[in-house]
């Protein structure tokens, strides 16, 4: 009787551990055709979620407390906030930029975990899609490589990216393999252009202090240099294998924006405006 109580007991108090499944995984409605995933900058360990044992398990330090002036600074500027997902699980439980063998490891909370993130996702690209026909989907991230750059990810490799513009333009299989494909058609611009031109994300962020890869200024990575194109989150919510939400990987430096928060709010402004600058180009469409 006794060795039933405790077991009963034990169970109890593991389940007392566990934070639901909303607090593991934060979701938010918007009404911007604008959604952000936010899957390395949770710092919950709870006892009873198995560590994962193989993969990357440090976490993107600042990524959470940026992206939400990200969304302050969208709502003060366009009067609407974006779709928002947060992993509050730390990445040595759970990592959601993964497909869910890697990510959960077989462990069951973080597997019901990686469900919700990715479930919330898609609905927030149905909900963007239905009601204005397009989206931009943005994975927040941080990396701390040599050369101190916010890193956008389009699953173009750093390789590729050494091709002229000419040849960009004329890669028709590398345009459909990358997490803007339908953007590519919406957009004016060349695709070399919508890459790494003056307007395009980089060229934008750049005009406003803070340097970018690509851009005009640097096109490709340099040797050793690291760069990271996108993985399985702009994958599976981009435009790539359909649909008219578009996606990005935003890698932000540590040194100079994820440092310090006044560092974090100015590049929280220059996001939003020129997202405010990208979408009427681009999608031809105002944010406000």
């Amino acid at each position: 009787m006794r060795t039933l109580f405790f077991h009963l007991f034990l169970a109890a108090t593991l389940h007392a551990q566990t934070p639901a499944l909303e607090q593991l995984i934060e979701v938010r409605s918007g009404t911007l055709p604008i959604i952000l995933t936010v899957p390395h900058g949770g710092t919950l360990k709870p006892n009873n979620v198995l560590a994962r044992r193989y993969g990357v398990t440090g976490m993107d330090a600042n990524t959470a407390p940026l992206s939400e002036m990200i969304i302050e600074e969208l709502e003060t500027r366009y009067g609407g906030k974006p779709h928002a997902i947060f992993a509050r699980l730390h990445r040595s439980r759970l990592d959601p930029n993964r497909d869910i063998k890697e990510a959960a490891q077989g462990e069951p909370t973080a597997e019901a975990a990686w469900h919700r993130f990715h479930e919330s996702a898609q609905k927030a690209c149905d909900s963007v899609m239905q009601k204005h026909g397009y989206g931009l989907l943005l994975d927040i991230h941080g990396h701390r490589h040599i050369d101190q750059r916010v890193e956008l990810g389009y699953l173009i490799k750093g390789e590729q990216l050494k091709a002229t513009d000419t040849e960009l333009n004329a890669d028709a299989a590398l345009i459909a393999s990358t997490s803007i494909r339908d953007l590519d058609k919406r957009s004016p611009q060349s695709f070399a252009e919508l890459v790494r031109g003056l307007q395009s994300l980089g060229g934008l962020l750049e005009a406003r202090g803070f340097r970018s890869l690509p851009s005009t200024t640097k096109s490709n990575p340099a040797l050793m240099a690291g760069y990271f194109s996108g993985a399985y989150d702009i994958t599976a919510h981009g435009s790539r294998d359909g649909g008219t939400v578009s996606a990005i990987q935003v890698e932000c430096p540590w040194n100079n924006l994820r440092d310090k928060p006044e560092n974090q709010r100015r590049f929280a402004k220059a996001l939003a405006e020129s997202l405010g600058v990208y979408f009427e180009i681009h999608f031809g469409q105002k944010l406000k």
